[in-house]
């Protein structure tokens, strides 16, 4: 039930919006500054905007880096990893295992990405890619043992 108001009521409230009202149009009366004085403002906030230096948004978004390059970074830690195993207290421990149990690694991560690229390969293309990848990595190994080879022989003549 809504509750009557009396007159006085009612006349006092009246007093008291005709006080808010005065309040909002102080509130939003525009200041009365001249022209020059807001242009002064306008370029005093330009220069500092100008001042403050943009960010540099290749910084942030980073260009994808391609396989290839990855692969070049973790070489790089590959030898410094394989003369700290190399160096420990372990006998079995030398560069030639490290690098074996690395190429291991590496022809594992090759058959888990073929197996995950071609799910619906038959049997015999997926056996003739993984023979492909065998055969390109022995010939690099070969590539670079023939290379090895001829430096040596320069050496000696």
């Amino acid at each position: 039930m809504a509750k009557l108001k009396s007159f006085d009521q009612y006349i006092s409230e009246m007093d008291r919006s005709e006080e808010i009202e005065k309040d909002l149009e102080k509130k939003t009366a525009v200041d009365s500054k001249s022209v020059e004085e807001v242009e002064d403002e306008a370029e005093t906030v330009q220069e500092a905007e100008d001042a403050t230096p943009l960010p540099d948004l290749k910084d942030k978004e980073e260009a994808p880096i391609p396989v290839y390059g990855m692969l070049e970074k973790c070489y790089e830690a590959v030898i410094k990893e394989a003369s700290n195993w190399a160096g420990d207290e372990h006998d079995g421990h030398t560069i030639e295992s490290y690098m074996a149990e690395n190429s291991a690694l590496v022809a594992k991560m090759g058959v888990n990405a073929l197996t995950e690229l071609k799910e619906e390969m038959a049997t015999e293309a997926y056996e003739a890619c993984l023979n492909k990848m065998a055969e390109s990595y022995t010939n690099k190994i070969n590539e670079s043992k023939e290379t090895k080879t001829a430096v040596d022989a320069e050496d000696i003549g």
